[in-house]
Parts: C-alpha cells; structure tokens; sequence
C-alpha cells in the first residue's frame, strides 16, 4: 500500500511541463515547507475549520496530519476548470470518519485581492478557505511558479515545519486518486517521508525561462528604448550581484546630459497555459520610471498586447518610483483580458528598491 502511494506520488512529480525561470520551483520534495506568515481567514467557520485561534497564523499551526496547500489565481482558466474537482475533494474528506480533521484544504490566491477571491469563491461555490496573496509574498516565499501548483504536506508538530511530500503542477481533476493518496499519506511517518521525498528530489531539476533573445538582440532592443531618450555617449551592461540583466547608459538630450538605467525583466505567467512576460523598463538616478518597452506581453488566448494597451500601461506606470512601488489596483491598472500579466508588470516594479541598493552599493545612485 505505502509503496502504492509513494509511485503515485512520483509520477504526480514527473507529469509537469518543462519551462519556466530561474525563479520557479525552489521548492523540493523533502524540503520543510516555508513557515509563511499568514493572515486568518474572515470567518468563523473558516478558522475553525483550520483550527485557529489567533489573527494570523504559520502552515504549521493548522491542525491536521496532512496539509494540500493550493496556488491559484482567480483568472487561471486551469484554476477555474479544477476547482470542481477540489470542490468533490472537500466534501469527499469532509464526509469520511477516516480522512475529517486528519486532512486540511488551504487556497492561496497570487497576485488577487480579497474582493477577487471572495467572488471567486462564490462563483464556484467553493467551502475551503483561501487566502489573497495580492503583493505575491507567500508565491515569492514558496518559489511557486505558474498556477495551479498544489504542494502536498506532511504536518509535524505544532511549531515545526511540516515535510513537502510532493509537487503538482497543472490541471488535476482526478480527485478519487487524490483522495486515496492523501489518506495514506497521514499514516506515513514524517521522518520517513522525509527520506522518501528527499529520493525522489535527486531528480528533480530546477526549471529555467528560455531566454526570449540572443544578447545581442536584447541588447539592440534596450539601446532602441533608450535612444528615445537621447544620444548614447556611454552603454554598459552592469555585472550586479543578483543576476539581473541591468543597463547603464550615459545619454546626450536638450534637456542636458543624464544617465539612464534599463533593466530587462523576464517572469513567468502565473497561469500555467500563458505565456512568459518580458518588457524592458527605464528609470533614471532619482529612481523615477521614465520608459516602457514590450518584449513580449500577451492577454487572453495569448495573444499580443495592442499598440493601444501598450500605451496604457505606460501611462501607469512612467512616472512612479522604484523606491515607492503603486499598489496594484485590477479595476484601474490591468490591461483588459491581461489582468495577470498587469500585475506581474506591476509586481516587478514593486522589486526595484533591492535594484536600487545594489547601484547604490556600486556607487552609480
């Protein structure tokens, strides 16, 4: 039986798609799972359901022997098209003397506000709790990568981090099989699970996001960017610490000299059938967004922003600062059936200060 759940485990772990970035799925089979720091959902029977007592809570403190922890986003259509599934998962545990109390559900919505899950729960009817994560900071912690992305855990002690018995990524609809995996796993003992997973984790290969251009293209398209704001005297592209693809440019206008920085980004969607996001942006000392290029931004259907929405999310965010980061608002900043794409946009901005230390250290802020 236990050798049983253990292949059906590892195969969930093999099913996953290749792709992704360098940011993705740091998470390892084996690996404790990050003490998050969360907030305790709104109602009462929602705490209770997880066992809580107090206004904020850590993974390990919800009361069950085994943990599904759900990345979602509410505009995901995997997300969307699985959460019936999850829904039957629910009420399948909940209505077994064997597996209520014993196995937990927990949702984690990325990059959502609280408005947006409410309404996401009351569309699909769904009873488990999930949680916002509009600013991604669980996502970030968890080194999650594109949605749906379940994390199976093996609760230890109150306090202690419970054990990532295992990884999915993508669409699941086979809640049966789910069911029967998650009811063994809370026989298995956490110290040998552990030992399983961590087998299984050898291997397990870190995904990489293919990049989207040769160097020497990338770096046509910055210096494209950056001669819309003059004539380039000086172009370096800066060696920083973190990796990241950072450039400087000393630039000649009427307005008088200025060096401008460029930094190319490149994320992963959130949505697991999306594509990758790669956009250049330009900021000057004073750390004041002055530029916006697309590289390469797609809306729903995955096709491409038009010259029109390209615009308006340069009118959002060309004028802001690295060091005071815009909230996201979907109502007013997303790009019309690019709302996840938007609020990655506005999510790497909201990264620039660590940029900005990193200049400051080598003396170019």
């Amino acid at each position: 039986m236990v050798k049983h759940y253990w292949m059906m485990i590892i195969a969930l772990l093999f099913l996953l798609p290749a792709g992704g970035s360098a940011a993705e799925q740091q998470l390892r089979p084996g690996d404790p799972f990050p003490e998050l720091q969360l907030a305790s959902p709104g109602t009462v029977a929602e705490r209770d359901y997880l066992g809580l007592t107090a206004p904020g809570f850590t993974p390990s403190q919800v009361k069950a022997e085994v943990l599904l922890v759900e990345l979602l986003n509410v505009h995901c259509p995997h997300c969307q098209m699985q959460t019936p599934s999850y829904n039957e998962l629910f009420k399948r545990i909940e209505a077994g003397p064997a597996s209520r109390g014993r196995i937990k559900l927990l949702g984690i919505a990325v990059g959502n506000l609280p408005e947006e899950v409410e309404k996401f729960r009351q569309n699909y009817r769904v009873e488990f709790p999930i949680l916002a994560d509009p600013g991604f900071a669980a996502w970030r912690e968890i080194g999650a990568g594109s949605t749906p992305f379940t994390i199976y855990v093996r609760q230890d002690r109150a306090g202690r981090a419970g054990v990532v018995a295992g990884l999915h990524r993508g669409l699941n609809t086979d809640y049966q099989r789910l069911y029967q995996s998650l009811r063994q796993m809370t026989d298995e003992d956490p110290a040998a699970l552990r030992r399983r997973a961590q087998a299984a984790a050898k291997k397990w290969q870190a995904r990489q996001l293919p990049p989207l251009l040769s160097a020497a293209e990338q770096e046509y398209q910055v210096r494209s960017a950056l001669t819309r704001h003059g004539i380039i005297m000086d172009f370096t592209a800066l060696a920083l610490p973190s990796g990241r693809q950072v450039y400087s440019a000393w630039l000649r206008s009427p307005q008088g000299n200025q060096r401008l920085f460029a930094e190319v980004t490149s994320r992963g969607s959130i949505c697991d059938i999306c594509h990758d996001i790669h956009f250049i942006y330009l900021f000057d000392r004073s750390a004041r967004v002055v530029g916006f290029e697309p590289l390469k931004l797609t809306k729903y259907g995955n096709v491409d922003w038009t010259p029109q929405e390209v615009e308006k999310m340069r009118q959002r965010v060309i004028g802001t600062y690295l060091s005071m980061p815009q909230p996201f608002e979907p109502k007013v900043d997303a790009i019309s059936s690019a709302t996840m794409t938007s609020a990655i946009i506005f999510d790497s901005l909201a990264q620039g200060e660590e940029l900005l230390q990193e200049l400051r250290a080598q003396g170019l802020m």
